[in-house]
């Protein structure tokens, strides 16, 4: 079939002004803010936005009064728009869901491109690859909506990683011998960007390795004057390095001894790790303050140990504060998941220092593989860097201090349920202590995920949840989720039933596991059998995260049933989706399903159900292993 023969399909631009096409016909898509529901709804293609989410994107902190119907009111005018081109608008508890998919937004096949191009197998290929994917953007990314805070956080997000992606790509080049033809635009960059410096230690090593030694060594010098004039600043690290280089002779090759052995060291990277940011987050404010107040200080780099009890929301605080303040942290944001209250090993510092420095640009084969080496070069790439760190879920202070940055530039966040008190006493650390939810901020958070027109025939139902849920955020989320998924039921009667297991409410930093497995409780019983099966069969995994794949071998069934199940099992809130084809728990969660499968798989299930797994795990690595002879015979020959 020719391409004049099939049906034109709507695209959505994303990296220019925010437009919809069909085929070459632009889609009326409406003014500013309707632009702006569409762009949100486009960001996360395929995924439900909630309609939190679109009121804050839209107007921040000051929503009108009615916000939630102006929204309705805009995606009802969109629908007809996008309906014509065969694309709807779906509405649920969670939010609005815009059915198309990723690929048909550039921004979702601009990073797909990227991918892609990374994987090619020559320099050459790779930024021909980067070149096709830079093509896609048409200007500043999400020009021609208006929106609150959330949008332009977006906005500076997406220019970053362009300019990530423009790195690399002039990185690959400068490797593939391209140095002269790229001046004239590594120039025009660093005109726009002085202060990126990875982009000045591009240059300065084209002009070098193109006989230009002496203009090399003033741009470095025009560079150092503008950063100590106008940020009182020296360079960094790696760029003083480099400078000596120049001045020694010893750019002329590729490779020189040290951590900026190559090319690619010149130019950093910058980490983006942060977690989804957690919706309807809610109070916090004393918390959130005193982070603010730590980072204000400056002297050294601000560190902070968020402390408290499970499911108290400990890892929501960190995460939600990292992406508040993640502005002030150009050069990126670290995050490690340490496992220290997991029923997986927890972490060892060697290995998350791996993870730290492969993700600041070291290569995979210069890692040191001991915790002295490996932390001395993790604080040398940090020294003069603006990166926030974020160690979530440690167990003890000796698993924590190797992965703190040294730079007063820094900040570090630490969550856990022990109190850390060596990193107060010795590293100046300030402890942050967490305790359930204040009554009205239960409340709150409880309305916000039930939504608030629900509880308007029954006012005191959201307090009566909240003390039943001991206060605490993951028994209210919990709880919430089952209720919400459940339209036209009596929430009332809902409620009623969980007070009635008498569950006794926790103080601040208790034990939480009363009001927990009450709400865990009753999502779980609410469940259809096959889907209770699936979790119960889930808490048996023993890595921290799994696939479809792996749940459907685990439990035996086809694949289009496991992703029904997960999807059940994800809108109970009882595992929720880590990234795109990958789950987990919460930890409190996974030792629950657990315990339902010691208590209601007999001994012969359990060890079918982890056989099955673990044939699929062995099969899994053998193709892998096939793939990667394959491709070694190919790239051999």
């Amino acid at each position: 079939m020719s391409d004049e023969c099939l049906e034109p399909v709507l695209r959505i631009g994303l990296l220019g002004a925010v437009q919809a096409w069909r085929g070459r016909q632009e889609i009326p898509i409406g003014p500013p803010r309707q632009r702006a529901v569409l762009a949100l709804l486009a960001l996360e293609a395929g995924r439900t936005v909630s309609m939190e989410r679109l009121i804050t994107g839209l107007w921040g902190e000051r929503a009108p009064t009615g916000a939630r119907g102006l929204v309705q009111g805009y995606v009802s005018r969109l629908r007809p728009s996008l309906a014509r081109a065969g694309v709807t608008i779906a509405h649920g508890p969670q939010g609005y869901l815009l059915k198309l998919a990723a690929e048909q937004v550039d921004l979702h096949e601009f990073r797909v491109s990227v991918a892609r191009a990374r994987a090619m197998e020559t320099d050459e290929a790779r930024a021909s690859g980067l070149r096709r994917a830079m093509a896609l953007w048409r200007g500043e990314p999400l020009t021609g909506v208006s929106g609150g805070e959330l949008l332009d956080r977006l906005r500076e997000t997406l220019r970053e990683e362009r300019l990530a992606v423009i790195e690399e790509c002039l990185n690959v080049e400068t490797r593939a011998g391209r140095d002269a033809v790229l001046i004239p635009e590594l120039i025009a960059l660093v005109s726009e960007h002085p202060f990126r410096e990875g982009l000045v230690g591009l240059l300065m090593l084209a002009l070098c390795r193109t006989g230009r030694r002496v203009d090399a060594l003033e741009r470095y010098e025009r560079t150092r004057r503008r950063l100590v004039d106008e940020l009182g600043l020296d360079p960094g690290p790696e760029l003083r390095q480099l400078h000596q280089r120049i001045l020694r002779g010893a750019v002329c090759a590729v490779r020189t001894p040290g951590l900026s052995a190559s090319v690619e060291a010149v130019t950093t990277a910058v980490p983006a790790q942060l977690p989804p940011e957690p919706g309807q987050f809610t109070g916090r404010a004393d918390e959130l303050s005193v982070l603010d107040s730590v980072v204000t200080r400056g002297e050294t780099a601000s560190i902070s140990v968020v402390t408290g009890a499970g499911g108290v929301g400990k890892t929501a605080l960190a995460v939600h504060w990292g992406h508040r303040i993640r502005a002030r942290f150009p050069d990126g944001q670290l995050y490690v998941n340490l496992h220290g209250h997991s029923p997986e090993r927890p972490l060892r510092p060697i290995e998350a220092l791996g993870r730290f420095l492969r993700a600041l640009g070291v290569p995979p084969e210069r890692v040191p593989d001991t915790v002295e080496e490996a932390s001395a070069a993790y604080r040398s790439l940090l020294a003069d860097r603006r990166i926030l760190v974020v160690l979530d879920n440690a167990r003890g202070v000796e698993q924590v201090r190797p992965l703190l940055p040294g730079g007063r530039r820094c900040a570090a966040v630490i969550t856990s349920r022990d109190h850390l008190a060596g990193l107060v006493a010795r590293d100046g650390a300030v402890p942050v202590p967490l305790g359930v939810l204040a009554s009205d901020e239960a409340v709150t958070l409880f309305g916000r995920i039930l939504g608030s027109e629900r509880l308007s025939a029954a006012p005191d139902v959201a307090l009566e949840m909240a003390r039943a849920c001991g206060y605490l955020p993951l028994a209210l989320r919990v709880a919430a989720a089952d209720i919400a998924g459940r339209p036209g039921g009596d929430i009332v009667g809902q409620v009623r039933r969980l007070a009635a297991t008498r569950l006794s409410v926790p103080a601040a930093g208790g034990d939480p596991h009363p009001a927990t497995r009450g709400a865990f409780d009753m999502s779980y019983h609410r469940l259809d059998p096959p889907s209770r099966r699936l979790f119960r069969l889930l808490g048996l995994i023993p890595g921290p995260t799994f696939t479809p794949e792996a749940a459907a071998a685990l439990a035996g069934t086809t694949p289009g049933e496991t992703d029904r199940l997960l999807c059940g099992l994800a809108a109970a809130r009882l595992i929720e989706e880590s990234e795109p084809g990958r789950y987990t728990f919460h930890d409190l969660i996974r030792e629950y399903a657990r315990e339902r499968a010691l208590a209601e798989e007999g001994e012969p299930a359990r060890a079918r159900a982890l056989d099955a797994l673990l044939g699929w795990y062995l099969r899994a690595v053998r193709d892998a292993g096939e793939v990667a002879r394959v491709a070694q015979s190919s790239g051999a020959s």
